[in-house]
């Protein structure tokens, strides 16, 4: 049988063979390697681009979250951000799991990295699918809450100790699996697997700090019987030592989960006590008058809010015998600045009339705007009830997880500069509160400084019946005085004030523990001009000298320290004393508008002080901005403190006005009560400055992890 053409010979064939054959081979060859190439780079190149995309998509929106959860502020909803995480580690996982990523791991040199990443992802996948989902489940059922019957629904908190134990059990499990793994080979894996354990360790100690919030959610939410909280509204354009007057109030009750929010009253036509509640009330007076007991309005002429809050309570109880037999728990104060700030974060507001509240211009509607567009006092009263109704609730119907990092951040700026204040008749609760660290320990509003860091308050009370103080600026300057000098024993110690000044040494105070002296100078201006007071309604102006600002002001030392003189041209000397081991300094300045008035004193500080003096003041709400004091600014020409203390060279400056750098009245601006330190400081150990023994140790070193902003992509190098 022939094998070739016939016409072609048996040599002509074997050339063929020779030279067409071989050729034919190597392309074949070559062709099926290529073709080799391109299946394996398509194979590993698409599930590499894929897995590219999704590490991208998780780290976006894991650092989303984490900015959130840290009130940091993010760009994309929570649950936006959750479902981008679930949706990415999922499919993160599911790639990796391919058999081609085996073929790697078990053929070459990168098998530790395989494994590393693949347990890795199985952990993220594992917390994923476990208590995260739990977690957000948890925030969809609360995001649906709405105002009906002015109650609100969050019964779903008590499930949420049950969520946080297991998402804490399992946390601490895939931790221990990620520490037990080899060591990768590619650096930028052994990164990622790093910062994945000590993150999950992070966000362990982070739950471990709300531990004790967590656990009290029932109680707060009234699981155990009907709870009482009151919530007030402080108005700064009459001014009290604590920041403002009392002007409006809401009952608060919570049962079951259950919360009803009261109708926001007027505190006018309150029933007045012919005594003091308490002895701490009696002691109160003899410096501040019987009005610090004796009217809710006048309640925060004390700068304690502790104090200041128990005695409103104690007021609202006296009213009726219906309010004297329920048990308060808490008092919530907050004031425009803090509404502000969550009207920012959960967005605009339109009033009955058509008014637009925004994140910028609630502090000047509520301080100037309402009085000049409703100058008839009783139409102004019921329209600002019915607007901070209309505020809160439009706040409560919008705390969503859409807007939640937002509501977090504000509410940790305005702790923070204590804009809002809590008292809450357990201690404990108090303190889980500022063990989570979204709730500053500056929400106590308590008195300023300690024997190491000593701060000055000078505390304003709007003794005429107005709404002026909207139109009131001030400047704080500090001066250390040097050497043998003593600045008290000085004929002047202003060039703004022409009279000697008086001497306030008590007697009680040792001085051989008193350490440098400082000048403080208090400046106030009165903005409001001549033809403005003709041309606003006499409830802004005031009837007794229109336009003029009549203040009682408390000076306050630093803790174991004293002021040793005052001096002012015009007012009245009122009291010297010393209440709660601190010394106070009370007298009466008025203001007359377009003038501006001094007040200085001279004050030492205790030998143990080491920092320079803070002056703090009753926040300023203006156009300007939030006045609050010295904000550490003191003018030293001195070489070294006269105790052998050297000053930080920080705090050695010139002294600039007390604003604050916001024109808007920012909710972050610091406040009077911005060195004070907590009831939680006293009792427990939550405000320490660090080390082992710190329970909030963990938070800080997570904040140093994942500071704002989050960038996961710098964690993992």
């Amino acid at each position: 049988m022939r094998h070739t053409p016939r016409h072609v010979s048996r040599k002509g064939h074997s050339t063929l063979t020779k030279v067409i054959r071989p050729k034919r081979i190597v392309m074949g060859v070559a062709f099926v390697l290529l073709g080799l190439v391109v299946a394996l780079t398509a194979i590993f190149g698409v599930s590499a681009i894929r897995m590219y995309w999704e590490a991208n998509r998780f780290i976006s929106a894991g650092e989303n979250l984490a900015n959130a959860a840290l009130g940091c502020g993010s760009k994309t909803s929570i649950s936006k951000s959750a479902d981008e995480l679930v949706d990415s580690s999922r499919k993160l996982n599911n790639e990796l799991n391919k058999p081609q990523w085996t073929w790697v791991r078990d053929h070459t040199a990168y098998g530790n990295d395989i494994t590393a990443a693949r347990t890795m992802l199985q952990s993220v996948n594992n917390l994923v699918e476990g208590p995260f989902t739990d977690m957000v489940n948890l925030s969809k059922d609360l995001s649906g809450f709405s105002m009906k019957d002015k109650t609100v629904d969050l019964s779903s908190l008590s499930n949420m100790p049950k969520i946080v134990h297991q998402a804490r059990t399992d946390i601490q499990r895939e931790t221990a699996t990620l520490r037990s793994l080899k060591q990768p080979k590619i650096h930028q894996v052994a990164s990622a697997v790093s910062a994945g354990a000590d993150g999950l360790e992070a966000v362990d100690h982070m739950l471990d700090s709300y531990d004790e919030l967590v656990n009290l959610f029932p109680e707060l939410l009234g699981e155990n019987g009907e709870r009482t909280y009151l919530l007030t509204v402080q108005n700064p354009a009459e001014l009290r030592s604590a920041g403002g007057m009392v002007g409006n109030y809401a009952v608060v009750t919570a049962n079951k989960g259950v919360v009803d929010i009261g109708d926001f009253k007027t505190t006018l036509g309150f029933k007045n006590p012919t005594r003091a509640f308490d002895s701490a009330g009696e002691e109160e007076a003899r410096l501040y008058g019987v009005q610090v007991w004796n009217w809710p309005q006048t309640t925060t002429v004390n700068p304690d809010y502790q104090r200041a809050a128990v005695t409103f309570k104690n007021l609202w109880q006296y009213q009726d015998a219906k309010n004297k037999k329920r048990e308060v728990a808490g008092v919530i104060m907050v004031d425009p600045v803090f509404l502000q700030a969550m009207v920012g974060a959960t967005g605009n507001v339109t009033l009955e009339d058509g008014t637009v509240l925004n994140g910028t211009n609630t502090v000047k509607f509520f301080e100037r705007d309402l009085y000049v567009d409703h100058p008839n006092f009783n139409e102004q009263n019921a329209y600002t009830s019915k607007a901070a109704k209309l505020v809160m609730n439009h706040i409560l119907q919008n705390a969503k997880p859409s807007n939640l990092s937002a509501l977090l951040k504000a509410l940790k700026e305005t702790t923070s500069s204590s804009h809002l204040k809590i008292w809450m008749q357990q201690q404990s609760e108090f303190d889980a509160l500022v063990q989570t660290g979204l709730i500053n320990e500056n929400a106590a509003g308590e008195l300023p400084g300690d024997e190491t860091t000593p701060v000055s308050g000078v505390y304003l009370n709007e003794t005429q019946a107005s709404k002026l103080d909207w139109y009131m600026q001030s400047e704080v300057k500090v001066t250390r005085s040097c050497g043998d000098t003593v600045a008290a024993m000085q004929d002047r110690i202003s060039d703004k004030v022409s009279f000697a000044p008086r001497s306030t040494v008590t007697g009680n105070v040792d001085e051989s523990q008193l350490g440098d002296e400082y000048t403080v100078e208090f400046t106030m201006k009165n903005t409001l001009t001549k033809k403005q007071v003709s041309q606003l309604p006499k409830f802004v102006t005031g009837s007794t000298d229109p336009g003029t600002m009549s203040y009682r002001m408390f000076f306050m030392a630093p803790t174991n320290g004293e002021i040793t003189s005052i001096a002012y041209n015009q007012g009245d000397f009122i009291a010297n004393t010393i209440l709660n081991k601190r010394h106070f300094v009370a007298v009466k300045i008025p203001v007359e508008p377009e003038s501006s008035v001094t007040v200085a004193y001279t004050v030492r500080v205790p030998k143990t002080a080491k920092s320079a003096l803070n002056v703090v003041n009753t926040p300023l709400l203006n156009e300007q901005g939030i006045q609050t004091g010295s904000n550490g600014a003191v003018v030293d020409n001195c070489t070294a403190s006269s105790n052998g203390q050297q000053q930080d060279s920080s705090q050695s400056a010139s002294a600039a006005p007390s604003a604050s750098s916001s024109s808007s009245a920012s909710s972050s601006s610091t406040s009077s009560d911005s060195a004070s330190k907590s009831s939680a400081s006293k009792s427990s150990p939550t405000t320490s400055s660090g080390g082992s023994d710190d329970p909030l140790s963990s938070i800080k070193d997570m904040k140093n992890k994942l500071s704002c902003p989050v960038d996961v992509k710098s964690m993992m190098g």
